[in-house]
């Protein structure tokens, strides 16, 4: 009898080209991760970058491909072993798979954020991670950011998904990415449970570094992408106070099945607020409060937009403020009504878009690789990381937004100031 030949099975990558999936088809025929398929890795972009409708599935296995390499490389530099390098690629693979419908959208909205999520469906898919032989311990391990491994997958700066989705991000939305990623992929080193670089990669770090803050800019905190994200957590929020859902059914849902149930909802406010996006008539920014210093972008529009200037520190108390933030959905909608009540407009007609999390991007340092004493690019290139602080900073905006036809109520002077008063008022509340 003639030995079986057990040939590839690929799948086609815009990133990669060819990716092999055959070591880890158990793991990718299940219900749980062919879920991906149908949850974009933007979430909002996509009413701003046409194209910007990739998924989770795309994501999970470039980032699987990745890393795949990556341990490929750091077995034969005896980094690491073959047990570690599969384990690692499985994990790589399952990284994303507690999204829940339209990803960090509605996460604030779900009882834990998504690595917890994704370590309750891991467990449950013990047997298929074992059927592809990955020890599953060591697998659950990196999962629980138990094992130092898991950097390879997750590392702010060098993980593997980071890489994959700024190239993948970046190829769907402004059609560039990061010069060098895969020069630099090659140069990334496993040394004393921390990830490294060669030094001869370090201008292709810095470049990595830049484009993220590229991206933010242009593409992750999009103001279009923000107050749209915004309004879809306001229908869910609604749909839950409702009854129709349960925040345990956010997991399970993908978006479209998400968008059918508010497409149905008889909930006046989800309803009301579906029609808009399902029409792209989004609510437009009527008072923004911005970093002074950093006002000239929205004065300069010509629009009925009141903008303040505050410092940092009080931004930073903004961003912080347990009563804005988003997964205070509570909190916010009472800050609404009484947005609403003071311009004279129906309640639900005024909506707060929060600092979305631009403080919590703090430039995180590299290690060199020298082969003797560590480096760090952050004592060679100090100005470097100082510029992307105030780069990062000057993004960040809060955002008290209406519908075109009452913005001008909520934009007039003496109506803005009440309202910029009553925000400021409210950050600075005891907890």
């Amino acid at each position: 009898m003639a030995k079986k030949i057990h040939t590839p099975k690929v799948v086609a990558d815009p990133i990669y080209g060819i990716i092999d999936i055959r070591p880890v088809l158990p793991m990718i025929e299940t219900p749980e991760f062919q879920s991906l398929g149908d949850k974009r890795q933007l979430g909002m972009s996509y009413l701003t970058f046409p194209s910007a409708t990739h998924t989770r599935r795309a994501h999970s296995l470039g980032s699987y491909h990745a890393t795949r390499e990556l341990a490929n490389r750091w077995i034969e530099l005896g980094l690491i072993n073959e047990e570690e390098g599969d384990a690692l690629a499985g994990f790589a693979l399952y990284h994303d798979i507690g999204h829940p419908a339209f990803s960090h959208v509605t996460e604030d909205l779900c009882r834990m954020d998504n690595d917890g999520l994704g370590l309750e469906i891991i467990k449950q898919l013990r047997n298929k991670i074992e059927a592809c032989g990955i020890n599953y311990p060591l697998l659950e391990k990196m999962a629980k950011h138990e094992h130092p491994l898991y950097l390879a997958v997750h590392d702010k700066n060098l993980g593997m998904e980071k890489l994959d989705y700024l190239a993948r991000d970046g190829h769907y939305t402004i059609l560039s990415g990061p010069a060098g990623t895969d020069y630099l992929r090659k140069h990334i080193y496993f040394v004393n449970n921390e990830l490294a670089i060669d030094e001869k990669v370090i201008d292709n770090a810095i470049e990595m570094q830049n484009f993220y803050l590229k991206m933010y800019k242009n593409v992750y905190l999009r103001k279009v992408s923000a107050i749209a994200q915004r309004m879809l957590q306001k229908m869910v929020h609604h749909l839950i106070l409702a009854g129709e859902i349960t925040a345990d059914d956010l997991p399970v849902l993908t978006d479209s099945e998400l968008l059918g149930l508010l497409s149905i909802s008889k909930e006046e406010t989800a309803r009301k607020l579906y029609g808009m996006l399902r029409e792209r008539d989004l609510f437009r920014e009527a008072v923004v409060i911005r970093p002074s210093g950093f006002t000239h972008a929205e004065t300069k529009s010509g629009k009925p937009i009141a903008v303040f200037g505050i410092e940092r520190a009080d931004m930073e108390k903004l961003a912080d403020s347990p009563l804005l933030n988003q997964r205070n959905q509570t909190s916010l909608e009472n800050l609404e009504n009484k947005i609403a009540d003071i311009a004279g407009v129906p309640r639900n007609m005024a909506l707060v878009v929060p600092i979305l999390n631009i403080f919590r991007f703090q430039p995180k340092d590299i290690t060199i690789y020298t082969g003797e004493q560590p480096d760090s690019l952050k004592r060679r290139y100090p100005a470097h990381f100082k510029n992307m602080e105030e780069v990062a900073s000057s993004y960040a905006a809060f955002r008290v937004c209406a519908p075109s036809e009452y913005r001008e109520k909520l934009s007039a002077p003496a109506v803005a100031k009440e309202i910029f008063d009553l925000v400021m008022q409210t950050a600075w509340a005891p907890r």
